[in-house]
């Protein structure tokens, strides 16, 4: 059950990275100069996810302490690959 659990975790905490960074490259590719103070505020909220994002990932790492670190790094390793393609697949859904 904890591998499930931490499994979860890692899904949707790379998940939740993959679509803050997909947000910021197709709404922000234009230049610096031509950005309002509300494009600014989404940036820094956006980085504030994918930063909040790492750290929750390296605490969910540190707090299971009875799994083994390979196992978990296994797990994280897993977990990536399928959260891109389930969110990529939802964002094709979305977007049709």
């Amino acid at each position: 059950m904890k591998y499930i659990k931490i499994f979860m975790y890692f899904f949707l905490l790379s998940g939740l990275f993959g679509l803050s960074s997909i947000y910021l490259r197709e709404n922000f590719d234009k230049p610096l100069d031509s950005l309002d103070s509300m494009d600014i505020l989404r940036m820094i909220m956006a980085g504030v996810v994918e930063i909040a994002s790492m750290i929750l990932v390296h605490d969910t790492f540190l707090r299971f302490k009875e799994i083994s670190n390979v196992k978990k790094s296994g797990l994280l390793l897993l977990a990536i690959p399928c959260s891109i393609v389930y969110f990529l697949f939802l964002i094709v859904v979305y977007h049709r």
